[in-house]
């Protein structure tokens, strides 16, 4: 039920096109690469924006649609047009020359491969780079002294060339989708999540942004020991999930964890929720009146009124009536070393879970001074 909840939210996301589709994803990229036709490093240009974190200004990676990226907890395996500067340059700070070599081989290896057979300028261009470049000059190249510390630092990294990013080119994106469709050598069979009988995914990608687990990313679905396989079924075989599915509940749960407005935490679990048809207008009142404060009193007092009168919710600022009857979901998740651990899910009308906060608010009125403007009190309600 989690995971149907979560791919039904991710269909409804991309159908807004808040999403990436699959075969692609969102990452954080720090700095791009100006190459020219010839593959040769031109410069490179930070990609960074300015966000406010309380009182301070900081810099954060832009988010870049890109290639669907892999998986990695241990060994070589490279991304495509998007990775660090250990896979795109063969450098890094983390004292393993010989490693940071083998991993620019694997990226060289799989970027010829994929492009190929495109060929125009920009393909070229990304072909050339990475027949001509010589990691073990990469620290004294001119183009990267200046931001060298930066770059080393673990960011990724992108390509440019004369204007254009690589993975948003026509050709480029074809190819992409073909080689996926080509590479792909997972079983069919009958996916849990929606029925189908379609190809199993293997593994399935991780989840970033739950409180104390990993901040590479933790797995939600995953089986790392024979003793938790059934009749000889390895890794994720053994929860048999097509990889659409796998790709949409993952995408839709990392979407939720990347907006601070969507989630919240209770001691060590993070709490996400959402409305079955992705509109954030029910995350938003939900929000609101499950963590009232002095600011948004007259917000919770016009929700709860509007609920005793039988009326829809009509926040101002909100344009769209919420409708009592729509599907809500919240969902608790906790750390548990390189995986999350489910501590509880909940499903109501939305009507339903309101008027289970607004009686827990009733229940636990108290005296208060004549200074006291807070009508509710603080606190999550979920019965």
């Amino acid at each position: 039920m989690i995971l149907q909840s979560l791919v039904n939210y991710y269909e409804a996301l991309a159908g807004d096109g808040k999403v990436t589709k699959p075969g692609w994803c969102e990452a954080n990229v720090s700095f791009a690469l100006d190459i020219s036709y010839e593959g040769e490093l031109l410069g490179v240009i930070p990609l960074t924006r300015v966000e406010e974190r309380g009182k301070k200004k900081v810099e954060l990676p832009q988010r870049k649609k890109v290639p669907q990226m892999v998986s990695r907890s241990s060994g070589v395996s490279a991304n495509f047009l998007c990775d660090n500067s250990s896979y795109i340059l063969g450098v890094d700070n983390k004292g393993k020359p010989e490693r940071s070599i083998e991993c620019f081989q694997c990226a060289k290896e799989k970027h010829l491969e994929i492009l190929e057979p495109v060929e125009n300028e920009i393909a070229a261009a990304v072909k050339a780079f990475f027949e001509h470049w010589n990691p073990e000059e990469a620290l004294t190249s001119p183009a990267l002294v200046p931001m060298k510390e930066e770059i080393l630092a673990g960011g990724n990294l992108l390509f440019y060339v004369d204007g254009v990013y690589p993975q948003e080119d026509f050709e480029i994106k074809e190819r992409w989708k073909e080689y996926l469709k080509d590479s792909s050598k997972a079983p069919d069979g009958l996916c849990m999540v929606t029925g189908r009988h379609s190809e199993i995914a293997r593994t399935h990608g991780t989840i970033k942004g739950v409180q104390g687990a990993q901040s590479s990313g933790a797995a939600l679905v995953s089986f790392n020991a024979t003793a938790f396989e059934s009749y000889g079924k390895e890794q994720s075989y053994n929860a048999p999930v097509e990889t659409y599915a796998a790709f949409a509940y993952t995408t839709a749960l990392n979407y939720l964890l990347r907006n601070r407005k969507y989630f919240c935490t209770i001691g060590d679990t993070t709490v996400v929720y959402w409305a079955e048809n992705g509109l954030e207008e029910y995350q938003n009142v939900f929000s609101a009146v499950s963590e009232p404060s002095v600011d948004n009193q007259e917000i919770v007092a016009g929700v709860f009124q509007n609920l005793s009168s039988g009326k829809a919710v009509d926040v101002e600022g909100i344009t769209t009536k919420l409708q009592m009857s729509q599907k809500f979901f919240i969902l608790g998740l906790a750390p548990n070393a390189a995986r999350i651990a489910v501590r509880f899910f909940y499903q109501d009308s939305f009507g339903n879970i309101l008027q289970h906060l607004q009686q827990h608010y009733r229940r636990m009125e108290i005296v208060k001074p004549l200074t006291d403007t807070m009508e509710n009190l603080p606190g999550f309600g979920f019965n």
